[in-house]
């Protein structure tokens, strides 16, 4: 029995509502899985039906096998990769073409950061691994520009940041 069919749900006055917080009120919907009330704010549809957003989640916690560990290695691994890449950029790169060069070069430079991720976990899957690498990287960025007050190395930042963060939150990385 999971944790969503085991709360308690409202009855007035015949009429069943859902038991989540801020909802609109009641619908008739029950989950396809444990039965609990639920309104179309808390529904997610799927191929046989409507389920609640907590079986929802139980089902989507089967593909993620990280360990916390491996979330302070990702960490630690971005932030070192990013240190280094943008410490590089700022001393070789400057002017008007520093800035097509880092627009340029930040994307490839942000799956190289994710792809040593990637691998320096062991290519477990996370729910909040694209947060841990964006923070990490961010956090090297900005120290780097507290340094040099280069606004080619934000933006070289910026991309390489969201090229890596998409590749864990868009899930090109299988």
């Amino acid at each position: 029995m999971t944790n969503a069919s085991k709360r308690k749900f409202v009855e007035e006055d015949g009429v069943i509502y859902c038991d989540r917080r801020g909802c609109p009120g009641s619908t008739g919907l029950r989950c396809q899985r444990t039965g609990v009330p639920i309104c179309m704010k808390c529904a997610v549809q799927t191929p046989v039906g409507y389920i609640s957003k907590d079986a929802a989640k139980e089902q989507a916690d089967k593909y993620y096998n990280i360990r916390v560990s491996s979330y302070v290695v990702a960490g630690v691994v971005a932030f070192v990769a990013m240190l280094g890449m943008t410490f590089m950029l700022s001393l070789f790169i400057g002017g008007f073409f520093g800035f097509i060069i880092a627009f340029l070069v930040g994307a490839p430079a942000g799956g190289l950061v994710s792809e040593l991720v990637w691998r320096s976990i062991g290519s477990q899957r996370g729910r909040y691994t694209g947060r841990v690498v964006g923070g990490a990287m961010a956090l090297a960025t900005l120290l780097v520009f507290l340094f040099t007050f280069s606004i080619v190395v934000l933006l070289f930042g910026f991309v390489a940041t969201s090229a890596a963060v998409s590749r864990f939150e868009i899930a090109l990385r299988a």
